[in-house]
């Protein structure tokens, strides 16, 4: 178990970019010899990609909702239509 969350955390560093050169030629090297090793890590690239669309599609959705409650707010949207007018 200690093992698989090293490998865990050794992937996000890699997926990040934040092993030094040594390491990432290392695990680059890794990465070619062993196909279950790469498979693991396109799994978690994967889940870093769903994370990322995740977070985007959420703060798209809280901007939008705080845009609907100002516009609510009469100075607000009197400041906006004045800009734009």
């Amino acid at each position: 178990m200690r093992n698989e969350l090293n490998e865990t955390f050794l992937i996000d560093q890699w997926l990040l970019g934040q092993l030094c050169a040594e390491e990432a030629q290392d695990f680059e090297a890794r990465l070619v010899l062993d196909e279950a090793f790469a498979e693991k890590v396109e799994a978690q690239r994967t889940a870093h990609r769903m994370v990322r669309r995740y977070a985007r599609r959420e703060g798209r959705h809280r901007l939008e909702s705080i845009y609907r409650q100002l516009l609510h707010e009469a100075d607000f949207a009197h400041r906006i239509k004045t800009i734009f007018a």
